[in-house]
C-alpha cells in the first residue's frame, strides 16, 4: 500500500479541496480545487469529506488525520489556530483536549507535569534554551509559521521511551502548491497599558531584540581574574606576588567597577502599542517531465510591553497558625521582542522519491523591569520597608537545520524508506541581570518620605550563559505485505541523539560602606546611576568594592547520549480490525558535572563522588494497540506501552539555580532516578458528516517513582529540591466534540452557520512521599504536583453564508492544581482556576484581503495561588486586544 508524496497534494488536502471553492486567507498556504491540483488515478483513491465553506474545514481535516492513526493523537491544523487568534503553539495547544498552559510557556498533558511531555520540531529533537528545563518554551513559536500541532498520547515503538503525558510534534509550513506571498500587519493594546512602562536607559530601543553589547561583561573582569585569580584588591596583591601595593591594586578593583554598564536607573514612560507582522512566500517549478522543485521562506517579528502587577507571599508557621514572614506588591513591565524565521526547500525526482529540508530560527528576547514594595517579618505594620528593583534581560535563541528523505521503492515489493538528521543549537544569553534596594519610609497616608539606598544588601549583577547544541538522526524502512483483504506492514528503524550543554552566571556585587563619607549626607538618597556615578567611584567617597559573588553551587557543564532501535508490526484486517504491536531498545548515557569558579569539578563538600554524576540504563519499552472499526462511522481503540521518565540535566547536578518564571529556587539532586510509567488507553471515537464528531477515551497510568519538587526543611524560605516520591498514579476521562448547530433550525438557515465544539477531561491523581533528613511534607499523600482534576475547552464559532465574516468564542478553564507541596504544617499551594474567555472575530473584504480583531481575557482573570486560604502569588495580565491586516497573492 503505497503512499506517494507530492508537493502539489495529499490524500486529505485533495479531499478537503474538493469541497471547497474559497481559500482560506489566514493561512500562508492557499487551498486550490481538486481540479488544479492534481488528477487523481487508481494509485490516488480519494476519500470525500463533506464540509461546509470554511466553517469546518480545518477541525474536519485534523479529526481525519487524527482517525488514520494508529496510537491516540489529537491534532490542530493552522487554520483551527487562525480561528482562536492564537498567537504561538503553547496558547494553541490549551485548547487540545487534556493540556493544560503553565507559565504561558509549557504544556502539561493529561495533568502531568512539562517534565512528562517531550517536543520534536517536524519529526526531529531540538534543544531547550531554557537553563531549568530539557522541554522547548513552546511559546517560542509563532502560530504564523505552523502548519499543524500533533499531540500522541499513547507510546508507540518508533517515538521515544521518555514519553509520559504525550509527545508534542510541530510541523512547520511546508512546500506550497503554487506561487503565493502572504503578508500581515497589526497591532497591539492592553488594558494594562494605562499604566507606565518601566524602563532604564538603553532597554527600550533594543527593536531588535539583540543588545548591542552594551550589557556585557567587560573583558576587563576575566582578564583581571585570570591574571591574578581574582578581582579583590586581596586578590590582585596576592596574585601579583606583592608587586602590586594595597592602594593601587583597590583603585584597579574600582577601575573594573567603572567599566561596568551602571546607568541603569529605573524610570517610566509612556506605553506604547505592539506591533506584529509576518510575511511568506513561495512557489514551486517544474523540473524535466517527473521533477518539482519547491521552496517557501517566511519572517515573523512581534514587539510589545506587557505591564503586569504582582504579589509574591511567604508563610511561615504551621495549619493552626500561619504567618506572613514576607510580603512583596510588584509591579513591573516585561518588554518582548519575538523574531522568527525559515525557509523550507523540496526536490522531488519523481512521485516515488522526495527531499525535503527545513531551517528554522527563532529568537525571543524579554526585557523585565520591575519595582517592589517588600515588607519582613521586621517591617509589617511599620512605616518603614524596602524598596526592590530587578532588572532581568534574556535573549532567548534556537537555530535548527533538518534534512528529511521519503522513498518508495515499487521494484523491491513496494519497500518504503524514511530518513533524516536534524542539527540544532539553542542559546539562553543574559548579560546583565541586575537587583538592587533602597530602605523606603512611608508616612500616615502612603506617601513615601525618605528613600536611602540599602548597603547592607549589596547591588548583584549576574552575568550568565546557556549552550545547547544537539545532533538528531535516524533511518525506518516498512515493508507491506498482502493477504487477500488482509495488509501487514512490518517496520523497523534506528534513532540517535546527542546533546552538549554548558550553563555558566558570574555574580558581581557593589559593596559600599555602611555611611560613606558623604559631606552633604546625601549621597545614599541618589538615584541608582548617581550614586555610582565615576566621579564617585574615582574620588572613593562610597568606600566601594567590586566583589565576586559567584557560587559553588551554579555553573555545570552536561552530555548525553542515546541509541535507539525499533521493530513493529501493524496488520489491518479487511479495514474493520487493525493490530499494532511494537517494541523499542535505548542505551542511554548522561554525565552532569558542577563546577566552580576556578572551573574545577564541585563536589558539594565531598557529598558525592565522581560516578554519582554519571547515568547509565538500557532497557526494553513494548507498545500495542487494537483498533476496531464497528461501522463506518465509529471505531474503538485499546492501546498499552511502558514508557519512562527521566531527570532533566539540572535537576541531577546539585547545583543550585532559580526560576526564570516563579523566582523560587531550586536545587538538583543526583540521587535522583529515572520513572518508570505502564500505560493504558481506552477511547471510543465517532465520526459524522459534516465533520461532526465526538471521542469519549479514559486512560490510566502507574507512576513508579515520579520526581517532584519539594521544599527543604532546612533552608529558609522557598527552597525546594527534587525527589523521588515512592509510587504515584493517574487515570482520568476525557471527551471531546465538534457538532454543527442547523438541527436547531430549517435547512438553509441561520444556524447552519454556527457550530459549536469542545472538550473535557476529569482524572485524579496520588503520589506517596516519605519525610527524610531534608524534606518534611505536611501530606505524604496528594494529588501530584501541576495536575488539574478538570479541565474545560468550549469554542462557538460562526461564518456567515456570504463567507465575508467569521467568529470565534473560546472558553478554557482549568481546576486547581499544586504548585508546589508544603512542608512543616503548611497546607500545599494550589494555582486556582484561570477563567479564560477568548473572542475572534475575522472580516474578509475580499478574497485576498483580511482583517481580524482578537479580544483576550475578556474575564480579566489573573492568575492566582493560594495556601492555608491566603492569597501567596498573583499576577495580572490584563485584557489584551488586537488588530491585524492580512493580504494573500
Amino acid at each position: 500500500m503505497k503512499t506517494k508524496p507530492s508537493f502539489t497534494a495529499n490524500k486529505l488536502s485533495l479531499a478537503v479541496a474538493s469541497a471547497i471553492s474559497a481559500a482560506t486567507l489566514l493561512t500562508a498556504l492557499p487551498v486550490y480545487s481538486q481540479q488544479e491540483a492534481y488528477d487523481p488515478g487508481e494509485d490516488f483513491p480519494i476519500e470525500v469529506i463533506e464540509v461546509t465553506g470554511r466553517l469546518r474545514t480545518s477541525a474536519s481535516e485534523a479529526m481525519e488525520e487524527r482517525r488514520e492513526q494508529v496510537a491516540v493523537v489529537d491534532i490542530m491544523g493552522s487554520e483551527q489556530i487562525a480561528r482562536t487568534g492564537d498567537s504561538d503553539a503553547a496558547a494553541a495547544l490549551r485548547r487540545i483536549t487534556g493540556l493544560t498552559l503553565k507559565d504561558g510557556k509549557f504544556i502539561y498533558v493529561r495533568g502531568l507535569g512539562e517534565r512528562y511531555s517531550s517536543t520534536s520540531l517536524n519529526g526531529a529533537l531540538v534543544p531547550s534554551p531554557d537553563p531549568t528545563r530539557n522541554v522547548v518554551p513552546l511559546d517560542m513559536f509563532p502560530a504564523s509559521i505552523i502548519e499543524s500541532l500533533s499531540v500522541q498520547k499513547s507510546s508507540t515503538a518508533s517515538m521515544p521511551a521518555a514519553f509520559g503525558g504525550g509527545h508534542v510534534d510541530i510541523r512547520t509550513k511546508s512546500i506550497p502548491a503554487d506561487l503565493f506571498f502572504n503578508v500581515s500587519v497589526g497591532g497591539r493594546y492592553n488594558t494594562n497599558d494605562s499604566q507606565d512602562t518601566y524602563t532604564y536607559n538603553g532597554g527600550s530601543d533594543d527593536w531588535l531584540g539583540k543588545d548591542d553589547g552594551t550589557r556585557a561583561m567587560p573583558n576587563s573582569i576575566p582578564q583581571t581574574f585570570n591574571q591574578f585569580g581574582g578581582i579583590s584588591p586581596v586578590d590582585i596583591v596576592t596574585g601579583s606576588n606583592g608587586q602590586i601595593d594595597f592602594q593601587s591594586a583597590k583603585q584597579m578593583n574600582r577601575d573594573l567597577a567603572k567599566d561596568i554598564y551602571r546607568d541603569m536607573t529605573v524610570n517610566t514612560e509612556s506605553t506604547d502599542p505592539g506591533f506584529r507582522g509576518n510575511i511568506a512566500l513561495g512557489n514551486n517549478w517544474d523540473i524535466g517531465e517527473e521533477s518539482i522543485f519547491g521552496v517557501m521562506a517566511a519572517v515573523s517579528y512581534k514587539q510589545q510591553a506587557d505591564n503586569y502587577t504582582k504579589l509574591d507571599v511567604e508563610l511561615d508557621g504551621d495549619e493552626q497558625q500561619a504567618q506572613v514572614e514576607n510580603s512583596k506588591n510588584i509591579v513591573g513591565t516585561d518588554s518582548i521582542v519575538q523574531i522568527s524565521a525559515m525557509i523550507n526547500m523540496g526536490f522531488e525526482f519523481n512521485e516515488d522519491h522526495k527531499i525535503e529540508t527545513f531551517t528554522t530560527y527563532l529568537r525571543d528576547t524579554s526585557d523585565d523591569v520591575s519595582v517592589a514594595i517588600e515588607e519582613t517579618l521586621d517591617t509589617l505594620g511599620e512605616p518603614n520597608a524596602y524598596q526592590v528593583y530587578a532588572i532581568d534581560y534574556e535573549e532567548r535563541t534556537l537555530i535548527s537545520n533538518q534534512i528529511k528523505g521519503q522513498h518508495f521503492f515499487e521494484s523491491l515489493w513496494d519497500l518504503e524508506l524514511n530518513w533524516m538528521y536534524s542539527d540544532a543549537s539553542s542559546e539562553r544569553y543574559a548579560p546583565n541581570e541586575l537587583s538592587y534596594t533602597y530602605n523606603v519610609v512611608f508616612d500616615d497616608a502612603g506617601s513615601m518620605t525618605s528613600r536611602n539606598l540599602n548597603t547592607q544588601d549589596a547591588p548583584k549583577y549576574v552575568y550568565s550563559r546557556l549552550d545547547d547544541d544537539t545532533t538528531n538522526y535516524g533511518w525506518d524502512v516498512s515493508f507491506p505485505i498482502e493477504y487477500d483483504s488482509t495488509l501487514v506492514t512490518l517496520k523497523a528503524g534506528y534513532e540517535y541523539f546527542e546533546r552538549t550543554r554548558e550553563s555558566y552566571a558570574t555574580r558581581l556585587s557593589l559593596d559600599v560602606d555602611l555611611s560613606p563619607t558623604d559631606p552633604n549626607g546625601d549621597i545614599l538618597q541618589q538615584e541608582f546611576d548617581q550614586i555610582f556615578s565615576d566621579a564617585n567611584i574615582d574620588s572613593d567617597v562610597l568606600g566601594l568594592e567590586l566583589k565576586d559573588a559567584s557560587t559553588d553551587t551554579e555553573d555545570y557543564v552536561a552530555a548525553e547520549k542515546l541509541d535507539a532501535g525499533f521493530v513493529s508490526v501493524d496488520i489491518d484486517f479487511d479495514d474493520v480490525w487493525r493490530v499494532y504491536a511494537g517494541v523499542r531498545y535505548e542505551d542511554f548515557r548522561r554525565v552532569t558535572l558542577p563546577i566552580d569558579p576556578e572551573g574545577e569539578i564541585s563536589d558539594e563538600g565531598g557529598r558525592y563522588d565522581l560516578s554519582d554524576y554519571a547515568i547509565t540504563e538500557d532497557g526494553w519499552f513494548p507498545s500495542m494497540s487494537l483498533t476496531w472499526k464497528d461501522s463506518d462511522t465509529t471505531q474503538w481503540r485499546l492501546a498499552m506501552s511502558k514508557t519512562l521518565v527521566r531527570p532533566d540535566l539540572r535537576e541531577v547536578s546539585p547545583v543550585r539555580f532559580q526560576d526564570p518564571v516563579t523566582g523560587f529556587d531550586f536545587f538538583g539532586n543526583p540521587e535522583l532516578e529515572s520513572s518508570d510509567i505502564y500505560n493504558l488507553d481506552l477511547r471510543w471515537e465517532w465520526y459524522g458528516e459534516s465533520g461532526n464528531n465526538l471521542s469519549v477515551g479514559g486512560f490510566y497510568k502507574d507512576i513508579d517513582a515520579p520526581i517532584e519538587p519539594i521544599q527543604r526543611i532546612s533552608e529558609a524560605g522557598r527552597q525546594l529540591k527534587f525527589y523521588n516520591a515512592d509510587s504515584g498514579y493517574i487515570y482520568g476521562i476525557e471527551t471531546e466534540f465538534l457538532q454543527d448547530l442547523g438541527f436547531l433550525g430549517q435547512d438553509g438557515g441561520v444556524w447552519d452557520s454556527f457550530f459549536v465544539a469542545g472538550n473535557f477531561t476529569v482524572s485524579d491523581s496520588e503520589i506517596e512521599i516519605s519525610p527524610n533528613g531534608e524534606i518534611d511534607p505536611t501530606n505524604t499523600s496528594r494529588r501530584m504536583t501541576g495536575h488539574s482534576a478538570w479541565v474545560t475547552n468550549v469554542q462557538l464559532s460562526f461564518d456567515s453564508p456570504d463567507e465575508y465574516h467569521s467568529a470565534t468564542l473560546v472558553y478554557n478553564v482549568f481546576g486547581e492544581r499544586i504548585a508546589y507541596g508544603g512542608r512543616g504544617g503548611l497546607d500545599d499551594v494550589f494555582e486556582q482556576p484561570f477563567q479564560s474567555l477568548d473572542l475572534t472575530y475575522s472580516f474578509f473584504p475580499s478574497e485576498s484581503m483580511a482583517i481580524k480583531l482578537k479580544a483576550k481575557n475578556i474575564l480579566g482573570e489573573e492568575t492566582e495561588y493560594l495556601q492555608q486560604g491566603i492569597k501567596v502569588y498573583a499576577k495580572d495580565p490584563g485584557t489584551e486586544y488586537t488588530l491585524q491586516f492580512s493580504y494573500q497573492y
